[in-house]
């Protein structure tokens, strides 16, 4: 028979077993989970993707489960997004419809949050972060350079272009800081979050949103800042004649900056669908091309910028001669976009690859850059822009454009979905001309 003091022992272990199962248990249940659509970067599920062997969202994961992010380092910032955009390069991640070359800047951790267009509010700051407040409402950059890390400035920051920072693809300034962010090649990739209810950034990242600006205003600062930087590679005269290929987010975007910069040029916008014509025209456009006949297309930009077509012994006509388009800016940039491009370019012209739906080219014909001495200038993100005599952040350029007119960009957010509706707010961004579509965005609670 058990004595009084075993079985008093026994009856406190329990006791005690309990009090620690219950507490594990209250400490799961106090983990914050939220949802999310995390890109989930495997090379079987993309090799199957390209064989369409794989279904429409096999790249991505969707999940009301995921634990919430914190802070891992003194420079980082938690966000709430209020808003957050589909950008065409969210579309080509999905479709696995994007250069391979993307991949050396692509996050090393996996699965990662999509989404870098983002209107959010500050929720918690690292301790060494300056400049930002807890309840900042902020826009995010998916740039993070040197700056944003602490590092010693690499040779792209030291010339003012933090958009081809080495940092990007993981590479430090070999200290013991870069060390603490897990060594060479083990950390970077350029950062998003937005298409979740958290997300963890650097605070060098992130734009505070003047006051008078709307949110679904404020979430087109990014693409603006994108348009700008593309603009900034190469400015109009007020005598030049541009054309923009694509009147999507980032070709409307094209033509507001164009005029914010102040060129008096002429812009011609080639359009895929005829419901862009009108914004287009809204934002400074003089004319608007919308034809699907590349012959027809041609003659049409041929007649309007006083160009000579030529005929080839094979293939399509060029525009050859000192009349035609001064500068190109392509938004789409796909192998026809691009081959288009050179055709239509006149001679000592400019193209401006801003656009990246294009990898290795099977149709452009790129001999023409040499037979047109054509410039070719590539246009990555954002950064710094030297602008009336000083140096400033792409993204306070596109506030500052914003605040001289405040209800010029009203009405682009066109469609708002709640992230559960993932699946129709991809569909409708991937299918513009069928819902009249210029920006779609997951819209979150306040």
């Amino acid at each position: 028979m058990r004595s009084a003091r075993a079985l008093l022992l026994s009856s406190f272990c329990r006791w005690i077993y309990l009090i620690e199962s219950s507490s594990q248990f209250l400490v799961h249940q106090n983990v914050v989970h939220m949802k999310a659509i995390m890109y989930d970067l495997k090379i079987s599920k993309a090799v199957r993707k390209k064989m369409k062997l794989a279904s429409k969202y096999t790249m991505i994961k969707y999940r009301t489960d995921w634990p919430k992010p914190s802070i891992k380092y003194p420079r980082q910032v938690l966000v709430r997004p209020i808003i957050s955009g589909i950008c065409a390069s969210d579309i080509h991640q999905i479709e696995v419809n994007i250069s391979y070359a993307a991949s050396i800047l692509a996050r090393k951790e996996n699965p990662f949050p999509l989404g870098h267009e983002v209107v959010g509010i500050v929720e918690e700051i690292g301790s060494e972060v300056q400049g930002l407040s807890i309840g900042d409402r902020v826009s995010h950059s998916p740039v993070a350079s040197c700056e944003c890390y602490g590092f010693d400035y690499c040779e792209s920051c030291k010339a003012g272009r933090p958009e081809t920072c080495q940092a990007i693809a993981g590479i430090g300034d070999d200290s013991a800081l870069e060390k603490k962010y897990g060594g060479r090649l083990k950390f970077g990739g350029f950062g998003s979050g937005g298409f979740s209810e958290y997300f963890v950034t650097f605070a060098g990242q992130l734009q505070k949103v003047p006051e008078g600006i709307p949110d679904d205003a404020a979430l087109l600062a990014e693409p603006l800042a994108v348009a700008i930087h593309a603009v900034k590679r190469k400015l109009p005269s007020d005598e030049d004649t541009v054309i923009v290929i694509g009147a999507g987010i980032i070709g409307l975007m094209i033509v507001r900056a164009i005029r914010g910069l102040g060129s008096k040029c002429r812009i011609i916008v080639l359009a895929r669908y005829p419901f862009q014509e009108v914004v287009a025209r809204k934002l400074g456009a003089d004319k608007v091309i919308s034809e699907k006949k590349v012959d027809t297309l041609y003659q049409k930009v041929a007649d309007t910028t006083d160009g000579h077509l030529l005929k080839p012994v094979l293939g399509k006509r060029i525009l050859y001669g000192g009349s035609g388009p001064d500068i190109i800016y392509d938004s789409i940039a796909s192998d026809s976009t691009l081959d288009d491009s050179l055709h239509l370019i006149k001679n000592n012209g400019t193209l401006v690859i801003v656009g990246m739906d294009f990898g290795v080219t099977k149709k452009t014909d790129w001999v023409l850059t040499v037979y047109k001495q054509v410039d070719v200038l590539g246009s990555m993100m954002h950064g710094l822009e030297e602008h009336n005599d000083r140096s400033i952040d792409s993204f306070k350029l596109a506030f500052e454009m914003m605040m001289e007119e405040p209800t010029l960009l009203e009405g682009l957010v066109t469609h708002r979905y709640g992230i559960d509706d993932y699946k129709t707010a991809f569909s409708v961004a991937s299918h513009k001309e069928k819902n009249s579509a210029i920006k779609v965005a997951f819209e979150f609670g306040k």
